[in-house]
């Protein structure tokens, strides 16, 4: 019996929803010019759980995008090996800060590796491949973040963006920390676990657009995470949007955007219960609750527990009501409407609809313009050639009918002249 229970503990783990995400990690416009390839590297890990890694390659080594690739790649590997101690960590309702730190101590060494491995391949010293990596992977009840270097990991938790580590900042700008041998012995990396049941988004980014995305003095995330977040869970976040955010014009207007850049994000298959609970009991106040009422001596509880056919509410649980949400002048379902017309251009998709059939309106005009000119200038050049070629034959016909036979009459004439002047003499 006790092995059939386990069967079905595990079924119904495999079969619970997945969490949904993306990577995008492209190259800085310095790197572009001077012909660096990106060294930055992120992706997105669905199986056997989900969870999100971004490397970025130090950028005065020549080598080092071989090493943020390999360490992703590595990541992925020993996450599926090591399932079974994540499992026990991040599904546990217990806090085990250990046991994480543990998991982190063998991830440390297995990115150090690869390093390692690399160095011995290209024949070169092991700095020339170095990287910073943040990292998070999720679970039941906490996800484990981890983090090395001048990355960030933003979380909401409770429907607000913090920051999970302060990132490794050096004296000077451009200096951080990086992966070194015998490093997780000292601590160099940061490592926690933070709850998961009123998480609602996770993302981890690299120092190249951190500039635009936070406010630097205080390391805050700015208003974008809370729209990115809420177009994923929504479903109107795709790749390619975040591509087109980090590909924007308005990264080159300053010095700091000609770095490498990389964004990945990762929320939950829907919102926490007490959020959802907040907002769909939520309702605008009618004039009867705005009356006040005596208090009446009874028992106090969730507002959501009360059955309005059967009991009125009492007064105490209607005073305590707006203390801990305050009514919206909305709807819930109208507001969240209101707040996704007030986002941003580029999270509408149909406003890029419009405007890529805007595009494509003018782009096709322009060509029909342009062939209307080509098939002007060739009619103009078959008239030039009609008209050259019609002088050129009735020159021709001048010169058989008249030109030709008034100098066959000189000659003549001069023969004759020539003749009667030999019989005079």
């Amino acid at each position: 019996m006790v092995k059939q229970n386990k069967h079905k503990e595990v079924n119904m783990n495999t079969d619970r929803k997945r969490w949904n995400g993306f990577a995008a990690s492209i190259p800085g416009f310095g790197h572009i010019r001077s012909e660096i390839p990106c060294q930055d590297a992120s992706r997105v890990i669905q199986s056997p759980r989900e969870g999100l890694i971004v490397c970025d390659g130090r950028g005065s080594a020549s080598l080092s995008h071989f090493g943020a690739k390999g360490a992703v790649r590595a990541f992925a590997a020993q996450c599926s090996i090591l399932e079974p101690l994540l499992a026990m960590i991040l599904d546990s309702d217990e806090e085990k800060a250990e046991q994480w730190d543990k998991f982190c101590q063998i991830m440390y060494r297995t990115l150090v590796q690869v390093k390692l491995d690399l160095a011995e391949e290209h024949h070169t010293q092991e700095k020339e491949f170095d990287f910073t990596v943040a990292f998070a992977l999720t679970g039941k009840h906490h996800i484990g973040c981890f983090q090395v270097g001048d990355g960030a990991i933003v979380l909401r938790q409770n429907e607000e963006c913090v920051t999970a580590f302060e990132p490794d900042k050096g004296d000077f700008a451009n200096q951080t920390h990086f992966l070194r041998q015998n490093g997780e012995q000292t601590g160099k990396y940061h490592a926690a676990l933070f709850d998961s049941t009123v998480n609602s988004g996770i993302a981890v980014t690299s120092d190249g657009p951190q500039f635009k995305m936070f406010h630097l003095a205080e390391m805050k995330p700015g208003e974008v995470f809370a729209h990115l977040f809420d177009d994923l869970l929504s479903g109107d976040l795709e790749r390619s949007d975040i591509l087109t955010y980090l590909t924007r014009n308005d990264w080159n207007l300053d010095p700091r955007g000609s770095d490498d850049r990389s964004l990945a994000l990762l929320v939950p298959p829907e919102r926490p219960a007490a959020n959802v609970i907040q907002t769909e009991t939520a309702e605008p106040a009618t004039a009867e609750e705005t009356v006040k009422t005596p208090p009446e001596p009874q028992e106090t509880g969730p507002a959501f527990e009360q059955k309005p056919e059967t009991a009125e509410p009492s007064a105490a649980a209607e005073s305590e009501q707006p203390a801990r949400i305050e009514p919206p002048a909305v709807p819930a379902k109208e507001n969240r409407s209101q707040m996704k017309r007030n986002r941003p251009v580029f999270h509408h998709r149909k406003k890029k609809r419009i405007l890529h059939s805007a595009c494509y309106s003018f782009l096709t005009a322009l060509l029909m313009a342009g062939g209307c000119l080509y098939y002007q200038q060739t009619c103009y050049c078959r008239m030039l050639e009609k008209e050259t070629a019609r002088l050129f034959q009735q020159k021709t016909e001048y010169r058989k009918t008249v030109c030709l036979p008034q100098d066959r009459i000189a000659r003549v004439n001069q023969k004759k002249e020539g003749e009667a002047h030999e019989e005079l003499h």
